[in-house]
């Protein structure tokens, strides 16, 4: 439950494995406090993710909003502007930010002691099960941090792992970072999840 009351800044995470709605709790949040509450919203999205769309945030699910696109990669003049166009906003989030640089960390920080309220989402684990990008440090100096799960369609289990695939069989390598959906991945509970190492 989120504890924020509009008078000083709070950070929440939303994390899991691929296919658990993590961007439809961001997008869902931050249409009830635009529509419900008056709330001045603004998002963000990597631009190297545009499987859905190059302007939105879209849930698979269908839930949806517009968003700033950026380079993953922040350098100090992106960081100025996120800065400034998020200036005066109530709700600003960032979604898929574990293809953030190290920047990220800082900039929701420094929103967050601007009296905003932060909301991030994104994949806590790569599909070797390690920590992805900075979602560890963000999980870490959030206030609220909501864990999603998907189902297991090996076993119906919730899943908690994103599984790599490669001609329908775990992969045992590749890049950490490789965009795709359900031709490459698909979510697995612990029992049923295969590490690259055993694949």
């Amino acid at each position: 439950m989120t504890f924020y009351d509009g008078r000083s800044g709070f950070i929440t995470v939303v994390s899991g494995p691929m296919f658990a709605e993590k961007s439809g709790e961001l997008v869902n949040r931050c249409m009830k406090e635009e529509k419900y509450a008056g709330k001045k919203v603004i998002a963000f999205k990597p631009s190297n993710d545009n499987r859905f769309a190059e302007d939105e945030i879209v849930s698979r699910l269908g839930l949806k909003m517009k968003a700033v696109s950026i380079n993953k990669m922040i350098n100090d003049d992106l960081e100025e502007e996120i800065l400034k166009s998020s200036k005066g906003c109530d709700i600003v989030a960032f979604d898929e930010a574990q293809f953030f640089s190290e920047k990220i960390v800082d900039i929701v920080l420094e929103i967050a002691y601007r009296g905003s309220h932060v909301i991030v989402a994104g994949l806590d684990l790569d599909f070797r099960a390690k920590p992805f990008g900075y979602m560890g440090e963000l999980m870490t100096i959030a206030d609220e941090v909501i864990k999603k799960t998907a189902f297991c369609p090996c076993c119906g289990r919730p899943a908690r792992f994103t599984q790599r695939l490669v001609d329908g069989f775990p992969a045992k390598e590749g890049p950490i970072e490789l965009i795709g959906d359900t031709d490459s991945y698909e979510p697995r509970c612990r029992n049923c999840y295969v590490p690259p190492f055993k694949a």
